[in-house]
């Protein structure tokens, strides 16, 4: 067994496979002033409600987009379940060409939704990953790495807003019934939800324009699911994108 564990900026997913199958999953907050002994403590703590024993673990895989948390990590998982810590770095993935400019400024989470594409959808592709930020990841039939787009995401968008705007309330965000919003809660759900709607069709649209319509769309992340059901132009929804490229990655390169 062992664990691959997607560091965001704003929650850590972490997977435990077993027999090269995904067997369980947990979502943590990112905490910034998080020590070694709390984070190790947190993750055997999780364990252990299922029934799962350090000593069943072989290894750990990460893919970080929070790097002063890596030693954390690693620390943490050695310390508290005796496993030595592999981060994925794009660079020298092994697996994915990089036809980009700014090769080291790619994040190792859009390596590993990559080669997790790849694998259960074949190429060419477009992933639509919902975290903090919403990224477009442009891949080719070989599994290169072509470009995309970053855009902000809708909670960290309107949490900005409620900042600046001292009369606007922070609200659920959730799929409106009607454009025209009667109260604030729906005006504020009527321009987010279904205005990030309209701007993720706009910009898969302008993917098409540039590239051509024959590539499959794959959403994953948080609210992935939403964006999946609204827009018919996503063919697929794979909430666990992340931590399966992150395996496949620990067996394609002999991890």
């Amino acid at each position: 067994m062992f664990l691959a564990l997607d560091v965001g900026n704003t929650n850590i997913t972490i997977g435990c496979f077993r027999d090269g199958s995904l067997s369980h999953t947990w979502r943590i907050s990112t905490l910034q002033g998080v020590t070694e002994d709390e984070f190790g403590l947190k993750i055997l703590s999780l364990l252990e409600t299922v029934g799962i024993s350090k000593s069943d673990l072989d290894d750990a895989v990460v893919s970080s987009v929070v790097p002063y948390l890596n030693r954390t990590i690693s620390s943490g998982l050695e310390k508290y379940l005796g496993i030595e810590t592999e981060f994925l770095r794009p660079t020298d993935n092994g697996v994915v060409e990089l036809e980009v400019d700014e090769p080291g400024a790619v994040g190792p989470d859009r390596i590993a939704n990559i080669i997790a594409a790849m694998e259960s959808y074949g190429g060419p592709g477009l992933i639509i990953d919902f975290g903090t930020a919403t990224s477009f990841e442009l891949y080719s039939a070989t599994g290169s790495f072509l470009g995309g787009a970053i855009s902000p995401e809708m909670e960290t968008a309107l949490e900005a807003l409620v900042e600046r705007a001292a009369l606007l309330p922070e609200v659920e965000l959730e799929l409106p019934d009607d454009v025209v919003g009667k109260t604030t809660a729906d005006n504020i759900n009527s321009g987010f939800v279904l205005g990030f709607i309209s701007m993720v069709e706009g910009v898969i649209g302008r993917f098409q324009e540039g590239f051509g319509d024959d590539f499959r769309v794959i959403a994953t992340g948080g609210k992935g699911k939403i964006f999946y059901e609204e827009i018919d132009q996503i063919d697929y929804y794979d909430e666990d994108l992340v931590v399966t490229g992150l395996a496949l990655w620990r067996e394609e390169t002999n991890r």
